[in-house]
């Protein structure tokens, strides 16, 4: 679980690269990047939360994957079969 949340975080700090960097004449109008990706995982994982860079502030929100059926009597059943984990920075 750790070593998936490091990846995942070496592989945003990874892709923000590009943008910050490529992103030169975006900066010095004030523009900021908005960068936004998505990740499934198994379990309920933990991303990084706060300012990576100077005014660059990234979230991570976790959302559970259901898998809803009827029983014999109509009710609906649901249990969750795994976890999207959302990444936005701006």
């Amino acid at each position: 679980m750790i070593a998936s949340t490091k990846c995942a975080t070496a592989l945003a700090l990874a892709a923000l690269a590009i943008p910050i960097l490529g992103g030169a004449a975006e900066a010095r109008h004030g523009v900021k990047p908005y960068y936004s990706e998505s990740y499934e995982t198994k379990g309920p994982a933990r991303g990084y939360e706060g300012f990576l860079f100077p005014d660059y502030y990234c979230s991570y929100k976790r959302y559970p994957n259901r898998a809803c059926s009827n029983d014999a009597q109509g009710r609906e059943r649901c249990r969750v079969t795994g976890w999207r984990l959302e990444q936005t920075c701006q």
